[in-house]
């Protein structure tokens, strides 16, 4: 009786537990098949599989939200089974041709001992990868440009991790010292596919750059530096470089240098491994020399040409005749090592500074000439006066003497036009011995100082901004 009951109870129980069972695992996988369809949908994340699926099952979790961010490019399917990222595209055993533009944003010339310049630019690439497919999901993701009214160009801009799949030109600047992406807010760095095989790369660069300056002719220098970019392992038989353009930004803030000339050509490097492409990019800075004007020349030119006036103040007035020069010197001499540059041979500034030094030194060497020839005058003066004196009275005691002898009608007129032309002749004598050699010495002076010195400055000009 027991038994005979039982089992009719104990079968509908079992059964409606199995039944309860089968459907909540059926509604389990259901939910985790629409869950995971759904996640695929909208954030497009990598392939979804059927063992991804299974894994899923018995955690039941939720996708991430990192899961949820991937970027849809990952899931372009462009690349063939076959492809292989470190051998070049060629055609036909023919070279790939690499298409290179470079806009300089910002450009700075470092200080002169460091023989370098810095610079921000756009750096671009344009080649053709032949081996890349369509993708079969080129409706959900791809994004078209209209090149013309009757016809367009798929166009796919893809994430950073493709630079690591696709094959890439390894160019670098062999001229570099240092550099980086800019990442000032995020990574500035752009690749796109159009048309399913033409690759174009742009991406953002600080590059510090070596330069060879030469500072001869400063402050009226001219600096030429380079952008030296060349291939390091594909030599000219994989991988040509050529130039589409290359210029300076018009908003480029230069403030010291003014960039008056730019071009660009192809080359090529001769390795003892082989003959690689290569491309430079030149620049020639020009130095505005307005600040130099105001600071040094003007000046300078002031302080010699002021040392000139001293050439007409008179030799005995020795304070006045030394102060100018003496202040002027004193003035040069701190311009010349205020202006003083961190190179090891002789520059145009200190050929100005070192010639208007010697202008000035020149100056109290005249001065001192001048005095020295004055106080010799004098004392020759001194010893010849009373020798002249000695003879002016011998002349007049023969005076008085002829004047004595001789008749009254002549001794009446003849002995004072006698008196008059010894007098005459003595003061004259006595003028031209004592003036003035220093003064002769001055008067020229006055005009061939002033006269060489603009010699000098029309000279200097003309093979500094002409030549």
């Amino acid at each position: 009786m027991f038994i005979s009951i039982y089992i009719p109870i104990r079968l509908p129980m079992g059964s409606t537990i199995l039944s309860f069972l089968f459907l909540l695992n059926a509604l389990i996988i259901t939910q985790a098949e629409e869950s995971s369809t759904n996640t695929s949908r909208i954030n497009a994340t990598t392939s979804v599989s059927p063992l991804h699926i299974v894994q899923s099952f018995p955690t039941f979790t939720a996708p991430t939200r990192n899961q949820t961010k991937k970027s849809k490019q990952d899931e372009i399917d462009i690349l063939p089974q076959n492809y292989y990222r470190d051998v070049a595209p060629m055609v036909d055993d023919k070279p790939v041709k690499v298409t290179v533009s470079v806009i300089v944003l910002n450009i700075k010339l470092s200080p002169e001992s460091t023989q370098t310049f810095d610079a921000d630019i756009f750096y671009h690439n344009y080649w053709s990868d032949h081996r890349l497919q369509k993708p079969t999901n080129e409706h959900a993701i791809a994004q078209r440009i209209n090149l013309s009214a009757q016809e367009s160009l798929p166009q796919y801009k893809l994430s950073d991790s493709w630079r690591s799949r696709l094959w890439v030109p390894d160019t670098y600047f062999r001229n570099a010292i240092g550099g980086s992406i800019s990442n000032i807010l995020t990574p500035t760095y752009y690749l796109t596919i159009t048309n399913y095989t033409e690759v174009f790369m742009a991406v953002r660069l600080s590059l510090k750059l070596s330069c060879e300056m030469d500072f001869a002719k400063f402050p009226f220098d001219k600096q030429t530096c380079f952008f030296n970019i060349s291939m390091t392992s594909e030599d000219i038989n994989t991988v040509v470089l050529e130039w589409d353009h290359f210029r300076v930004g018009s908003h480029v803030d230069v403030t010291e240098f003014e960039v008056i000339e730019t071009d660009y050509k192809q080359c090529s490097k001769y390795l003892d491994i082989g003959i690689f492409s290569c491309l430079y990019g030149k620049i020639v800075f020009k130095r505005n020399i307005g600040n130099y004007l105001i600071k040094r020349f003007i000046p300078s030119f002031i302080i010699v040409v002021m040392t000139f006036i001293g050439f007409w103040i008179p030799t005995t007035v020795s304070p006045s005749r030394t102060t100018l020069p003496i202040t002027g010197l004193l003035a040069m001499i701190t311009q010349q090592i205020q202006s003083d540059l961190s190179v090891s041979y002789v520059y145009a500034l200190q050929v100005w500074n070192i010639v208007c030094i010697i202008f000035i030194f020149a100056n109290l060497l005249e001065f001192a000439i001048s005095i020295y020839v004055y106080h010799m005058s004098q004392k020759k003066r001194s010893s010849k006066d009373k020798k002249n004196n000695s003879e002016l009275l011998k002349e007049k005691v023969n005076q008085a003497t002829l004047r004595i002898q001789l008749p009254n009608e002549v001794s009446s007129t003849q002995p004072r036009t006698i008196f008059w032309w010894t007098n005459l002749k003595a003061k004259l004598r006595n003028h031209f011995r004592t003036t003035n050699r220093n003064s002769s010495i001055d008067y020229i002076s006055r005009y061939l100082f002033p006269f060489a010195y603009f010699v000098f400055v029309l000279a200097f000009t003309i093979n500094c901004v002409y030549y």
